[in-house]
């Protein structure tokens, strides 16, 4: 059973992925678009717009996590995927900023897609397979983010951003339905009362280890990206490229993600070093993060973004499964609901900090910021590898 559910669930997150990260990347010239043609003023809005769904996130993420262990994991994921193809069409139709900053509003509450689908997998999967699956399921993400922002460009250019919406739309669908026809659970075990509640999960101190691990990613990853696609800009002189070009680098990257993510699971899953991985991962991340800064060719930028998406990739399959190994099957919805909640304040406040720093000191100060985050981290680590190596 397990295996026929990951595979589904595999399919369909790469297909609601793609239909997110179709037009995502290219919101800051979506808002050019809604009117705001200065470009801080572009980076101010795309870091309140990019922030936006991860409040709400955050709100609503242990509620469907509750939802979860109470009515089945699949129907989160057949929900969450569905939901992503209502918002993505309702953007499509925003005449202003506020208009997309609603539909983003309304994306954090309705969707999560990809921690609907970790969670399923996670609550059917063997534990000694837990690295691997769980990595896969992350490349599933960023093989994702590999295709959807570099076709994505491509219907861009050609199409416009708002045809690209709603091809994204149709793929979230499509998605969904995959995992409604073919992924099986055993639903019986979520009717067994579970007496574990939220208050329980968060005295387990090695589960704090995987909060900070992905508020670390969340706010890292998500305080450039009203930048990056400017940076992209400020080096490519020919506009006519720009969407390809931008959706090309993040596709590469994210293609070497997957590979990366894959592989450091199963290395995870032989040794059961998720600290050590993760500390390794944190200092190349943070060296690549300072690499961005320094950029001003593309051969030079795409070299950092690989090393850069390779070494963030190892984070989550192993923060995944120190989860996994940590909490009851019963409980993972709320498990992963609370990781969520917590963690999507990173994705919140990543964005905005990001719009603003950008704003105020220039489009390449968030490199620095992130550069900073993640070296502390890796130090933080660092200092409690013996304690945290033998609670987890």
């Amino acid at each position: 059973m397990w295996k026929k559910t990951f595979i589904s669930a595999f399919l369909a997150q790469i297909l609601s992925i793609i239909g997110f990260s179709f037009a995502m990347p290219f919101l800051p010239f979506f808002i050019s678009e809604l009117g705001i043609k200065d470009i801080s003023l572009q980076t101010y809005w795309a870091g309140i717009i990019l922030s936006a769904s991860g409040f709400t996130f955050t709100i609503f993420s242990p509620l469907w996590g509750y939802f979860a262990d109470k009515y089945g994991k699949k129907v989160m994921v057949v929900r969450s995927m569905f939901a992503g193809t209502f918002v993505l069409f309702l953007m499509s139709f925003s005449k202003n900023v506020y208009h997309l900053l609603i539909c983003r509003l309304l994306q954090g509450a309705l969707t999560g897609t990809i921690v609907a689908s970790v969670t399923l997998v996670a609550s059917v999967v063997p534990l000694e397979k837990t690295g691997f699956t769980l990595g896969m399921m992350q490349a599933a993400v960023s093989i994702g983010n590999s295709i959807g922002p570099f076709i994505g460009g491509l219907l861009a250019d050609s199409f416009g951003y708002r045809n690209t919406f709603r091809i994204g739309g149709i793929l979230t669908f499509l998605g969904g339905f995959l995992v409604l026809l073919f992924a099986e659970e055993n639903i019986n075990e979520n009717k067994i009362e579970n007496s574990i509640t939220f208050k329980d999960i968060l005295k387990i101190k090695g589960f704090w280890v995987a909060i900070l691990i992905m508020f670390a990613v969340r706010f890292s990853n998500t305080i450039i990206n009203p930048s990056f696609p400017l940076v992209v800009k400020e080096i490519v002189y020919d506009s006519a490229i720009l969407n390809t070009v931008t959706g090309g680098i993040i596709g590469i990257a994210a293609i070497i993600e997957g590979i990366s993510a894959t592989f450091i699971g199963f290395i995870g899953d032989i040794t059961g070093a998720y600290i050590s991985l993760i500390i390794n991962c944190f200092i190349i991340a943070s060296i690549s993060s300072l690499g961005h800064f320094f950029s001003y060719s593309i051969v030079v930028l795409l070299f950092f973004r690989i090393l850069y998406s390779g070494s963030v990739a190892g984070l989550i399959p192993s923060a995944n499964s120190i989860i996994k190994k940590l909490i009851d099957e019963k409980a993972m919805g709320k498990a992963f609901g609370i990781v969520t909640s917590i963690s999507m304040l990173g994705f919140a406040f990543g964005p905005l900090i990001g719009g603003y720093t950008g704003k105020i000191w220039g489009i390449r100060t968030p490199f620095l910021i992130t550069a900073l985050t993640q070296g502390l981290i890796s130090l933080i680590f660092l200092y409690y590898f013996k304690k945290w190596k033998f609670e987890i």
